[in-house]
């Protein structure tokens, strides 16, 4: 059977410890957990972040084997990824407000967090759906580095994915097949693009004014390096680039 989106939006109540309906400054990261919480449905855990009252903790969409569930709008901020004192070990996730000083990557990124089975396993639905997930994130607020929360703070989430790097990478791969080239309305205007794009010295001049405006950050420069960008990678960074409000 083929897994579907199936993305239903059921915002939790405000409340100081799990949405206190801080503004989300940007996205600039989409972040990856695990619940850590075996047999727990997406139902569940709006049922207890509805409810929490003795510490901070929330994320934005949980992810079972059945649907996604968003239960804090995406331009807000969700208590996801900044338990490290010392700041974010990504340096471009850094980030305050006046309304939460040293929000750091809870300011600027949205946390999906993956349930998990009874037997302590993530289903391989709800990591089909998950990269569902990211593929409407992506296409909502622009192509963003992909990272697990150890990667944001050290904190080994989602664990089976530090435990195994493999499972990772294979995950990351996932979702580079999956949406390997961002699908335009226009074809004209893709075309024009791609033509645009064949010279280096033009990819670059995007690269670098793109960093600049803060429409995407420094790991793209190194993956263009790299020469890890396919044709569509640097295609999207173009019109993510040109359309940055």
């Amino acid at each position: 059977m083929t897994v579907t989106l199936n993305y239903e939006v059921k915002h939790i109540n405000k409340n100081k410890f799990s949405r206190p309906g801080y503004k989300l400054l940007h996205v600039k990261a989409l972040v990856i957990h695990y619940t850590a919480n075996n047999g727990g449905t997406a139902d569940n855990h709006f049922n207890y972040f509805n409810h929490l009252r003795d510490c901070y903790a929330s994320a934005h969409i949980f992810v079972d084997r059945s649907k996604a569930l968003e239960i804090i709008p995406l331009n807000e901020v969700a208590f996801h990824a900044n338990e490290r004192e010392k700041g974010p070990l990504i340096p471009s996730l850094k980030a305050t407000a006046p309304y939460y000083p040293g929000g750091n990557a809870n300011l600027n990124s949205i946390g999906i967090e993956m349930c998990m089975e009874k037997d302590g396993t993530i289903h391989p639905d709800t990591i089909a759906r998950t990269l569902l997930v990211l593929q409407k994130l992506q296409k909502q607020f622009g192509v963003w580095p992909i990272y697990r929360h150890y990667d944001v703070t050290g904190k080994k989430c989602p664990a089976p994915f530090v435990a195994n790097e493999k499972l990772w990478t294979k995950f990351l791969a996932d979702m580079k097949k999956e949406d390997d080239e961002l699908k335009f309305s226009s074809p004209t205007v893709r075309k024009s693009f791609e033509k645009l794009l064949e010279s280096k010295a033009t990819q670059e001049i995007v690269i670098n004014a793109g960093i600049e405006a803060g429409a995407f950050n420094e790991s793209w420069r190194t993956k263009w390096e790299n020469k890890e960008l396919a044709a569509g990678d640097i295609v999207g960074l173009a019109v993510l680039f040109a359309t940055k409000k």
